[in-house]
């Protein structure tokens, strides 16, 4: 089967979503489909040639399937999405797909009009962030859509998501919930935890906690540098983050005086699971300022529970969809700086212990893979 899968941000980038498409993409070819991705080109990219070496350099090898970059025009000096509509139109006309697939709401605007059945993914409710009216018109768009034939499938990242697109009104035998997934080929066969800090130059005998993610002033970074403060003999290191996030959070920790803190910065997808495999406990956090946490499934959950390292985190509820306090993670009251630490001791005392890590492995091996992520979503169309 062709399957298109149509996206609006640049491309290639780490950002999440970013990754997450490249991941859905390359399980879909994995899976024996012919897949092509109509993306905007990053502005960083002169040219096509510079996008697809950059994406290697980001994601490892050949990306596995066929990139067609769209013009991104915007109109009226804004609403960018909407400008490359046109293009991604004589795009899909020129590359004939079976199946369209998009986590763009405002594509199910437009990709009726293709006459190819198409998937639509949701990963919030407030699928408009600035504009209110906008929100409440698109979400009714999607909605009446969703009663369309076209549009095959409403797939939501959480039960809970399910739940909030069913009360909207879309028809529940139009809706399926899936998790987000991990590449077990990347991150399913760590490098030694010796290795892996010798690469990056950790000190082997230290207890190490790692973080990796976004740095947003919502994703509880203070927490983290205040669990170092009364963790002075534990070293910390949260990977990622833009430079302005950086500089922000590396002018707090000058601020708190902490040594055992450190901030290596954004790294490509694929050296990831070195940083993971570095940890003694992977360290899971958000706060509930986050918009999407009632409903959100974030990758970083996944790729943990390949690492084969303990988990600690924030007991959010699309999190205990997935992981279960004491049997395969150690979870904690969220925004709890006591609990916090608490778990982080509980976790970092037993992380020798191989149970936990095991458990939350044969769980993501057998149930949240890519590949098995887009085959439930195939089989739910009948495909």
């Amino acid at each position: 089967m062709r399957i298109g899968y149509v996206h609006s941000r640049a491309f290639p980038s780490v950002d999440a979503n970013v990754v997450q498409v490249v991941q859905m993409c390359r399980a879909f070819r994995a899976l024996g489909h012919a897949v092509t991705l109509f993306i905007p080109r990053h502005a960083d990219c002169a040219t096509d040639e510079l996008a697809h070496r950059r994406a290697r350099e980001l994601f490892g090898d050949e990306l596995g399937f066929d990139v067609v970059f769209v013009p991104r025009r915007k109109i009226l000096g804004r609403m960018e999405v909407l400008g490359s509509v046109r293009s991604t139109l004589d795009a899909l006309k020129q590359r004939p797909q079976d199946l369209i697939y998009s986590r763009n709401p405002w594509s199910v605007a437009f990709l009726p009009r293709t006459g190819v059945p198409f998937i639509w993914e949701a990963h919030e409710e407030h699928v408009h962030k600035k504009s209110k009216l906008l929100g409440a018109l698109l979400r009714e768009l999607i909605v009446r859509t969703s009663r369309r034939r076209e549009l095959v499938k409403v797939v939501a990242i959480s039960e809970a998501l399910t739940d909030v697109w069913a009360r909207y009104g879309v028809p529940r035998a139009k809706l399926l919930a899936a998790h987000d997934g991990v590449d077990l080929q990347l991150f399913g066969s760590p490098p030694p935890q010796e290795a892996a800090r010798r690469a990056l130059g950790i000190d082997a005998d230290k207890r190490v906690v790692v973080y990796t993610g976004a740095l947003k002033d919502d994703r509880g970074i203070d927490l983290i540098l205040e669990s170092a403060r009364r963790m002075p003999d534990v070293e910390y290191y949260i990977v990622g983050g833009n430079a302005p996030e950086i500089e922000h959070w590396r002018n707090a920790i000058a601020r708190l005086k902490l040594v055992n803190a450190h901030l290596p910065g954004r790294v490509a997808h694929q050296d990831v699971p070195r940083w993971l495999s570095a940890a003694d406990v992977l360290l899971m956090m958000w706060t509930w300022r986050v918009p999407t946490i009632r409903v959100c499934s974030p990758m970083k959950l996944f790729e943990y529970m390949a690492a084969q390292r303990l988990i600690v985190g924030p007991a959010f509820p699309t999190v205990l969809e997935v992981l279960e306090d004491g049997r395969d993670a150690i979870l904690f009251e969220p925004d709890d700086a006591d609990a916090m630490e608490h778990a982080l001791r509980e976790g970092l005392a037993r992380c020798r212990e191989t149970d936990l890590p095991s458990r939350a492995y044969e769980k993501v091996a057998r149930d949240y893979t890519w590949e098995a992520r887009c085959q439930l979503i195939l089989d739910s169309i009948g495909s």
